[in-house]
């Protein structure tokens, strides 16, 4: 009786060990971290993720910290903590599709393709022109060898955003090995869209392909700018000095008993004398 007395303590004992365990990592969780032992180099990271662990003690249900301290834990090398951020951040917020798409980057990198494909799936629900979770959803569909439902996500994907089949915009573009069936099956569509000419559509806000609409009329090009010429002065009669139009010259004036005859016109000669009659 004793020892069924001593063992039953025991259980209560381990058991409410367990509960105080599980109410510091559930409803305390970032009172003592298990992480928090390893940031303690001093470098920006572990500052950044200091300061996030501080504003979720005072804001435990912020789906953006949740999401930023996520990514930071990544970085840091601690994934399953990171994944964990994100499902908060999700449990916060179910239409914050950043978490979303955070979450199956991180799943997919630890080989959990489901858990990824249901987290990128969730991410097109919210936001459905989200280009990167479409081509890892084509990734996923590749590796389980579904060809036509992986050309069809790569070829929205690629046309959402084309960029994704830079290397350095989207090093994974290395990983697939239907590229060119994709861009095949975007082919008619671009080719039909590039080649479409719109009427009625102003000159100034007509796209590549577009004809400038008919009933706006055309604006008529600009003459090129010419050089000045100065016109030449209008020609006047032989022996008549024209008027200067500037004004007095400020020259020094001539010597004393001189008169200048500039600006006057010229006396005409005197009669030569006539001899006297007889």
């Amino acid at each position: 009786m004793k020892r069924l007395l001593i063992l039953a303590v025991a259980a209560i004992t381990v058991s409410g060990c367990a509960a105080i365990h599980d109410l510091r990592t559930d409803d305390q969780p970032y009172e003592n971290p298990f992480y928090a032992k390893y940031l303690n180099t001093g470098s920006t990271l572990d500052a950044n993720i200091n300061r996030t662990l501080d504003a979720l003690r005072e804001h435990p249900n912020a789906p953006d910290l949740h999401n930023t301290l996520g990514a930071l834990l990544v970085e840091k090398g601690f994934p399953k903590d990171a994944e964990r951020e994100f499902e908060r951040a999700i449990d916060a917020d179910r239409k914050y599709y950043q978490a979303w798409y955070n979450l199956g980057l991180v799943r997919a990198a630890q080989g959990d393709a489901l858990g990824a494909r249901r987290a990128f799936s969730n991410t097109v629900d919210v936001r459905p022109g989200h280009s990167q979770a479409l081509f890892q959803l084509g990734l996923i569909e590749e590796k389980r060898h579904h060809t036509d439902r992986a050309v069809h996500l790569y070829a929205k994907a690629f046309t959402i955003n084309p960029s994704l089949l830079r290397v350095d915009a989207n090093p994974r573009i290395l990983d697939s090995k239907l590229t060119h069936l994709a861009l095949l099956k975007m082919y008619p569509n671009e080719h039909s869209r590039r080649t479409m000419t719109f009427l009625g559509v102003p000159t100034s806000s007509a796209p590549a392909g577009v004809a400038p609409s008919s009933t706006m009329p055309a604006q008529s090009p600009q003459p090129a700018p010419k050089d000045i010429v100065t016109p030449a002065p209008p020609a006047t009669e032989v022996g008549i000095e024209p008027t200067p139009v500037s004004a007095p010259s400020s020259a020094a004036p001539g010597p004393p008993g001189r008169r200048s005859t500039r600006g006057r016109q010229p006396r005409p000669p005197a009669p030569a004398p006539q001899p006297p009659s007889n």
